[in-house]
């Protein structure tokens, strides 16, 4: 039996790597899109509507890792700054539909290249075969992810 985990232990756990990695690559992003006044947040909402991913707050939230009040407060901004426009559906007066304005449109390739760039920091060093290998295995955890913990919440 293990009694209490020390901070170098804790640090080897997979849990804790896969948090780091996810908050410095989403701090170089945020630093990446700064000069557009743009978080890796806003930059996830404006790419997964530009895909075709979502169009609505509630598909955002399944494509977005966050809660749905965050997500809303960005689109809210996004509104603001003239890049996310809202539309109600003619068949349902209770939905809104999310679209990219020209504005954002045209931003959404600028961004990218910038989103690219990040990533490429934190791919330095490791294989074409590695990267492959490496996002063949986080899918398969993901799907894992997807089953042990929003099973049920449809």
């Amino acid at each position: 039996m293990r009694s209490k985990s020390s901070p170098s232990d804790i640090q080897r756990e997979l849990g804790y790597l896969v948090g780091s990695l996810a908050s410095a690559m989403r701090i170089g992003l945020d630093r990446e899109l700064a000069p557009f006044n743009i978080s890796s947040a806003q930059w996830a909402i404006l790419d997964a509507c530009h895909e075709g991913e979502a169009d609505t707050l509630t598909s955002l939230s399944r494509v977005i890792p966050l809660d749905s009040a965050s997500i809303s407060r960005h689109v809210d901004r996004l509104v603001r700054v003239g890049l996310v426009h809202r539309s109600r559906s003619t068949r349902d007066r209770r939905l809104v539909r999310l679209s990219l304005t020209d504005a954002g449109n045209r931003l959404v390739p600028e961004l990218a290249q910038r989103v690219q760039a990040n990533n490429a920091k934190f791919l330095a060093g490791i294989t074409k075969r590695e990267q492959e290998a490496m996002m063949r295995t986080i899918r398969r955890m993901l799907e894992s992810a997807q089953a042990a913990v929003y099973e049920g919440d449809d």
